[in-house]
């Protein structure tokens, strides 16, 4: 289990290792929820940035995406391994496209005009025969000829509702795109949609409150604890009472990024071993994953990559290790009263967070809800986030886009746990 090898990784912080390409162009992406309202991956848009500056190879801008998709553990590149459908934007696949490659689940998106010019269309077929799946994003869907159509597997539109009736879709598998209610969502889902890109960032509508589940109202309690500096027994007696709770604190000690010779097997050493720093960063991160509850699991998805987003951007800043766990707990606590249908203030009432993560959580204000802001920005796919990252930390185009694909691959790393 990497959950908490990966989620204690530093930020992205070295931009000598960016490929230059990333900093043409304006990164943003959605998480895809499958029919089992369960993340499958993410809808990543690449888009020009400056148009007043020379536009960047898309080979490069792929390949440098792909690289900051990639992480290594114990020596080895792990790429994500949910679907990832990359969507370039004003960005045209020349020549060097031709022989360009990508793993298997990654998904190329062109739009409707690669049907309309023969040679872009060759190309799109060029690219297949390296064994890249392509999907065709139906700007237009009226417009599109249907005979053209069978020459792609996948169809990416608005909504299934505007597809053109002579589209089967038991011959395609469809995603969406603009679904901004639940109702809209179970219509397409009924209509045979294979995933949707997006997912309402608001509580699931429950006939009575659901309240806190056993285990998050645990990982409140040791929460608190720590933040009150209780001794280690008081946590011990938490952690024995909520089995899951205590098997993950010893995954955690036993994991490769420890190194012990010896295996940990008492919950009061694991916690001595892991100190209270690094712990209040895993409890928040369990806090999150710890609701189950039908529709959570996208929240979830979301606020994981905040958490991490946030985090390594303030490592590409520069910023202290306790500035960047704070950045954590923010990002990762934004959708809290989303995930479990409780208001943040009764939330956050019992624990005593600093006042720099509250005012963010609470009022939107100070330095970490600027940041909360561009994490937003970046799922809207708004360029202005680029300008208020480099405004607020000094942070230039592709350390931001940067950061934004190593968050995105911390998150595919949990999703056995989300």
């Amino acid at each position: 289990m990497r959950l908490f090898e990966l989620a204690d990784r530093s930020g992205t912080g070295d931009s000598e290792s960016d490929p230059a390409a990333l900093a043409g162009v304006s990164a943003g992406w959605r998480v895809l929820v499958g029919r089992d309202r369960r993340p499958i991956g993410v809808r990543l848009t690449v888009n020009r940035g400056d148009a007043d500056a020379p536009a960047p190879r898309l080979r490069e801008v792929l390949d440098g995406v792909l690289a900051g998709l990639t992480f290594e553990t114990d020596g080895e590149p792990v790429f994500p391994h949910g679907l990832i459908v990359l969507s370039p934007l004003n960005l045209d696949a020349d020549q060097a496209m031709s022989d360009w490659r990508a793993p298997r689940n990654v998904l190329l998106e062109f739009g409707q005009g690669e049907l309309d010019d023969e040679s872009r269309l060759r190309r799109t077929f060029e690219i297949q025969k390296q064994g890249v799946r392509v999907a065709l994003r139906l700007d237009q869907p009226a417009a599109a000829a249907p005979e053209r159509l069978s020459y792609f597997q996948y169809l990416v539109a608005s909504s299934r509702q505007v597809l053109p009736r002579t589209v089967d879709p038991g011959s395609f598998s469809i995603l969406t795109l603009n679904d901004s209610t639940h109702a809209e969502l179970d219509a397409d889902f009924a209509a045979g949609v294979h995933a949707t890109a997006g997912w309402p960032l608001v509580a699931v509508q429950r006939a009575e409150p659901a309240g806190l589940t056993p285990a998050q109202a645990a990982v409140f309690e040791l929460i608190r604890l720590v933040q009150a500096d209780a001794d280690v027994g008081a946590l011990e007696r938490v952690f024995r009472g909520e089995p899951l709770l205590a098997y993950l604190l010893l995954t955690l000690a036993n994991s490769s990024a420890f190194r012990r010779p010896t295996p940990v097997s008492s919950l009061g050493h694991a916690i001595s071993l892991l100190g209270y720093q690094r712990l209040i960063k895993w409890l928040v991160l369990l806090l999150a994953i710890a609701g189950k509850e039908q529709g959570t699991a996208p929240l979830v998805y979301v606020a994981v990559v905040r958490g991490h987003l946030l985090e390594n951007l303030l490592a590409a800043a520069g910023c202290s290790r306790s500035e960047r766990d704070d950045g954590f707990v923010v990002g990762t606590f934004s959708l809290l009263d989303a995930i479990t249908g409780q208001t943040m203030s009764d939330l956050l009432q019992d624990i005593r967070l600093p006042v720099t993560i509250t005012e963010a959580l609470l009022g939107r204000s100070g330095r970490y809800a600027a940041l909360l802001e561009i994490a937003r920005d970046l799922e809207a796919a708004d360029p202005l986030a680029l300008v208020r990252a480099r405004a607020e930390l000094g942070v230039g185009p592709a350390q931001c886009n940067r950061a934004l694909l190593g968050a995105l691959a911390a998150a595919d790393s949990l999703q056995s746990l989300i």
